[in-house]
């Protein structure tokens, strides 16, 4: 089985499908400082991809998550009281989206919930991962298995008990960490993208799913 991780950052998606066992081919602008074993990496600008190169590429799934920078300065009025039309965010997201769309085949993106005012309504959130999806409609399923409509992983029992204290210190400022993404330095842009990174509970939650919905295909 081949993931499409688009906008791969440090591999939050892939890594969870390359421990089961997927293919997975990660594509962002700028090179990972490491590729985990199960990945491989292609260095493209995402508005530059069509949906024949999607084709040739041939996923059986796909996670995207575009940079959400833009989107996130609407949601902290309280430090951006006039933040700027997030014009490219939007243009990253309805791009990858056709893509995805294009594709014909399942795939998950993922933002943050102030996107939602400019790119429509998601199907559900894990704390600040706002998700949207093509695969629920298509099967029946109401929601990924493990995922509750509205719930707030950021305050729940169960995330509490998994993740680090230091994970939960980065999960907590995320905001934070955004309203620094446009700082040039090393050390801020790193705590950007690992606050950006998607949690390996949401990701194996996620892979579960796309391993159901391949095998309901399977089946057909």
């Amino acid at each position: 089985m081949k993931l499409l991780d688009l906008f791969c950052g440090r591999w939050g998606w892939s890594q969870a499908f390359a421990a089961r066992g997927w293919e997975c081919i990660g594509i962002d602008l700028v090179e990972p400082p490491e590729i985990p074993d199960g990945c491989r990496f292609s260095q493209v600008d995402i508005l530059n991809l069509t949906p024949a190169m999607i084709t040739e590429l041939a996923p059986d799934f796909i996670c995207a998550s575009s940079p959400c920078e833009q989107f996130s300065v609407h949601g902290m009025k309280h430090f951006h009281p006039n933040p700027p039309y997030p014009e490219f965010g939007i243009k990253l997201f309805n791009h990858t989206r056709m893509l995805c769309e294009a594709s014909g085949v399942s795939y998950v993106m993922e933002n943050v919930r102030a996107a939602q005012k400019f790119v429509g309504r998601s199907q559900a959130h894990a704390g600040p991962f706002y998700l949207w999806w093509n695969i629920a409609p298509r099967f029946g399923y109401p929601l990924p298995i493990g995922l509750k409509k509205g719930i707030d992983w950021g305050s729940s029992k169960d995330i509490n008990q998994m993740r680090t204290q230091e994970q939960k210190r980065q999960y907590r400022d995320k905001p934070h960490f955004y309203n620094r993404a446009f700082s040039t330095s090393d050390k801020r842009k790193n705590d950007v993208a690992n606050a950006a990174t998607i949690p390996p509970e949401l990701a194996n939650c996620v892979a579960d799913y796309a391993e159901q919905i391949l095998e309901q295909v399977r089946i057909a």
